[in-house]
């Protein structure tokens, strides 16, 4: 009541106040009444029509790096132009109205409109199927697109051609989404855009990460390939409507630690409106990049040896495995024929992937392709013989071939097993450079030393499948080899095929590298190490990098190290004496320890032909063993003639690897 008697007396500016604030009253009620009552239809209409889409974000993948920190597997950003449909609403509306067919009509009139001079001559707009509107729509947004595209086109000074159907299907899925006109700019590209074309309507630049290998196809075995796939990884919602690009890693680093290179995709929401187009957008969770994935490889050393595989012939068909015999690192593993990841990651064409798959290039030979190892394995049947109490001495008698009076033979009962040494007496150390069969079957055949050789097979895991998380590649054989109850009921012609490497058994390069590792470091069988540790890729990040353990010890060989150092000096004569047949390994920087082998291809023989798989296995310095090389090439000329000149390069390569680290380690004051 106070203010009420404050207004009736005559206080103008008083009155004043409390009319304004009455007329602000009045405005509010009908505003609200007008949105409440009037315009409530066409407002619950809208709602109705709004509604959202989820969008997966890609994260940035993790890198695959070498020991010493270089890419072989990275990330780039790919910069596209693309168009936002919705702001090109109107322009389709526009082109639609212009471009419907139309018909003239004449029409009758009054007398008066003549005189007024009023055409009788009229157009209106032709009645369309349901079919023929549609096709007409589509035409008219396909051309204004089009014409959008011309113009960037004359900035850019490149032609872009857009396809219809293409087009059509992302403007009826996805058109909230932005559609890719051009991808992968260039500098120069990227410049001009800028420049010139940065206002057009309904352009703008859209950046996304490219998986490239910038080695090309340097350990593309191990690296494996990635191919564009969008799905949800493990643990993340599928459900989303749209999902922005992404890769899958199918084989190899990238298949086996898919996962953690792949990080965590993000999402966000998007409003659309009846129309299909954007209208907000907000994202709701940060995408996650990947995991680092940190090798054990050198890639010097890696393209040394791969450069050396296919030295002499571009598709030869082999493997090379490095390792140190120490800790179980593989500081190259190569595989040929070849490819380049980059073709799987940047969309492969038919032409190639045939051509691969001709050559069986996706195979991974060092791991994954199965061989019988030949004579290289008699360097664990000598070891077999020397625990079983052989003198290293003694002289077996081996005779002259029936059919070859210049080789030597063992006669097997009816059966001739044919040698490559000449005929002669031989002690351990003369037929281990000669690679004598004659002499290792009838050392193998003696009571006791085939039981010995299984038990050494079995401590070695030939026939079994290496650890994966050792391994992660996707591509692991576990080869074949023959155990106390499969070999029970053996013939001494199944005995004797094992004792030359032959027969009922198949290794892997990668089992052969382990196998002479453990010959070098006193009888430690070894799990290979491949990946050194997990890192994030963020520099700043406090997480700790998961480290793989090294030297991680899988089973032992359990032998003496007389029989250990016997054998040693027997294969370093095989490379140093003037009968070995690994003598073309001399002048690499090593004292080389080796054994060379030639194993007949069993399916190919049955079928009338002859090709060879042969093997260099060896370890170095004999000094003290630092590294293991395997070299397996197929179809070769022989192990001596074809893969020991390839493991000199690898060698040389070792060599400078080692300066190299050292190097390193050195500190200012004592270099």
């Amino acid at each position: 009541m106070l203010i009420f008697d404050q207004i009736r007396k005559n206080d103008a500016q008083l009155q004043l106040l409390a009319a304004m604030l009455c007329c602000g009253l009045l405005v509010l009620l009908v505003g609200l009444w007008w949105v409440q009552i009037v315009n409530a239809n066409r407002y619950r209409a809208s709602v109705e029509t709004q509604s959202f889409r989820t969008v997966r974000i890609a994260s940035v993948r993790g890198k695959i790096l070498d020991r010493n920190g270089v890419a072989l597997a990275d990330n780039r950003p790919s910069y596209n132009v693309s168009l936002y449909l919705e702001e090109l609403s109107n322009e389709f509306k526009k082109d639609y109205k212009n471009s419907r067919p139309r018909k003239v009509i004449t029409t009758d009139q009054p007398f008066w409109k003549d005189w007024l001079g009023v055409s009788p001559v009229k157009t209106q707009y032709v009645r369309l199927t349901d079919a023929e509107s549609t096709q007409v729509i589509r035409a008219s947004r396909y051309r204004v697109v089009q014409n959008v595209a011309n113009k960037v086109s004359s900035v850019l000074q490149t032609p872009i051609t857009l396809n219809f159907t293409n087009f059509t299907r992302h403007y009826e899925t996805a058109r909230s989404m932005p559609y890719c006109v051009v991808s992968n700019l260039s500098s120069s590209h990227l410049a001009r855009f800028e420049e010139q074309a940065g206002s057009s309507l309904g352009v703008d630049l859209d950046i996304q990460s490219k998986r490239i290998y910038p080695h090309s196809n340097i350990a593309a075995h191990v690296i494996g390939y990635v191919r564009s796939d969008d799905s949800s990884a493990v643990g993340e919602d599928a459900f989303f409507s749209y999902r922005t690009p992404d890769y899958r890693g199918f084989v190899g680093i990238e298949g086996g630690f898919d996962q953690k290179l792949r990080g965590r995709a993000g999402a966000k929401s998007v409003q659309v409106n009846n129309l299909g187009y954007r209208q907000t957008e907000n994202i709701w969770e940060q995408a996650v990049p990947g995991i680092n994935v940190v090798l054990t490889l050198d890639l010097e050393v890696q393209r040394e040896a791969e450069t050396a595989l296919r030295k002499t012939d571009a598709i030869r068909r082999g493997a090379v495995v490095v390792m140190d015999v120490r800790t179980g690192d593989v500081l190259a593993l190569a595989s040929n024929p070849t490819f380049s990841p980059n073709q799987f990651a940047h969309g492969i064409s038919q032409r190639d992937y045939d051509q691969i798959q001709e050559l069986t290039a996706a195979k991974n030979r060092a791991t994954a392709e199965q061989y019988q190892a030949g004579s290289i394995f008699k360097t664990i049947i000598a070891l077999a013989a020397l625990e079983n109490g052989l003198d290293k001495n003694k002289l077996f008698r081996v005779d002259p071939n029936p059919r070859n009076g210049g080789k030597g033979a063992y006669i097997l009962g009816n059966r001739i097993i044919n040698d490559t040494a000449p005929p002669g007496d031989y002690d351990l150390e003369r037929a281990i450079v000669r690679s004598s069969n004659s002499y290792f079957v009838q050392v193998g055949l003696q009571p006791n030393v085939f039981e010995r050789v299984l038990e050494l097979g079995r401590r070695l895991h030939l026939g079994e499948r290496m650890d994966t998380n050792s391994l992660p590649l996707k591509q692991i054989a576990s080869g074949h080899f023959p155990t106390a109850a499969s070999s029970k009921n053996w013939q001494a012609g199944d005995k004797a095929n094992i004792c030359i490497g032959q027969g009922e058994m198949d290794v892997t390069p990668m089992q052969m590298a382990v196998m002479t590792s453990a010959l070098a470091n006193g009888g430690t069988v070894l799990k290979p190490r491949l990946v050194d540790r997990l890192e994030s890729q963020e520099p700043t990040s406090i997480e700790p990098p998961l480290v793989f353990p090294r030297a991680q010890v899988r089973d032992r060989l359990g032998v003496s190290k007389r029989s250990l150092d016997i054998l040693r000096d027997a294969m370093l004569q095989e490379t140093e004496s003037s009968e070995g047949t690994g003598k073309h390994v001399l002048g690499c920087g090593f004292r080389v320890c080796g054994k060379t082998g030639t194993a007949e291809r069993g399916e190919l023989r049955a079928e009338g032909q002859k090709k060879n798989t042969t093997w260099f296995a060896s370890f170095a310095p004999y000094e003290s063993p630092r590294y293991a090389v395997i070299v397996m090439v197929e179809n070769g000329a022989s192990g001596g003639g074809t893969c020991a000149p390839i493991a000199h390069d690898v060698y040389k390569a070792l060599a400078n690897f080692e300066a190299r680290t050292q190097s390193i380690t050195l500190t200012p004051s004592t270099r």
